[in-house]
């Protein structure tokens, strides 16, 4: 969000009580407080980790960690951590959204880290074009897997085009409305059951990595 005042009410009510109002104001100061490179205001395209959890059971998690990105040399390369735990209910999910983006698409992607989460659902995109059509990209085992630049790594493409990859397939031309990336498989038994975790860096939107919000460090204060 942008710096300003924003307000509201909370309206809380329940059967055979009196309906209560409460005022709220959230005031935003600075759009700083992200590391280097990431993009949490303007017109930066940035991914902005999300969970979907409507029983707020805490079993599924979605942010940004210090130290858990692709090394590069910079600090503190941070990764998306994406986790759905095995008793999870259905309809929960992780993700991030990708914020700032307007336009069609070429190409979609991301690396993650080895040992982590990569099945033929999870994770995906989920694309939805201006002509409210959702188009679903992977999942991770769908698309083209190759070695990252760092070894414990892989790189993922899709190719938007291929029916086996993206469903429905996109058209060279169709304008973007929103880009999110699910991690959601489970809780299902087997081999690929949920309680998924997986890593995930240099989120790939037309050649460009998206930015990263705020982030949390994996170390602590002895």
């Amino acid at each position: 969000m942008s710096r300003g005042t924003y307000s509201g009410t909370i309206y809380v009510n329940a059967p055979g009580a009196t309906e209560k109002s409460v005022p709220v104001t959230l005031t935003i100061t600075s759009s700083t407080g992200c590391d280097d490179g990431c993009g949490g205001g303007g017109s930066t395209m940035y991914a902005q980790p999300s969970v979907t959890d409507p029983t707020s059971s805490g079993n599924v998690t979605a942010l940004w960690v210090n130290q858990l990105g692709m090394p590069t040399g910079s600090t503190p390369d941070s990764g998306l951590v994406l986790s759905k735990n095995a008793s999870a209910t259905a309809g929960t999910q992780a993700g991030a959204l990708i914020q700032n983006y307007q336009g069609s698409l070429t190409e979609l992607g991301f690396d993650y880290r080895e040992g982590g989460q990569c099945t033929a659902t999870s994770p995906r995109f989920v694309v939805v074009t201006t002509d409210s059509i959702t188009h679903i990209v992977g999942g991770c085992s769908k698309g083209t897997t190759t070695a990252a630049p760092v070894v414990g790594w892989k790189r993922v493409r899709f190719n938007l085009a291929d029916t086996t990859q993206t469903s429905p397939a996109m058209t060279p031309g169709e304008q973007v409305s929103s880009i999110t990336l699910v991690m959601d498989q489970g809780p299902e038994v087997g081999p690929t059951a949920a309680g998924g975790l997986v890593i995930i860096d240099n989120i790939d939107v037309n050649g460009v990595f998206a930015g990263k919000t705020s982030t949390r460090s994996n170390s602590r204060d002895n």
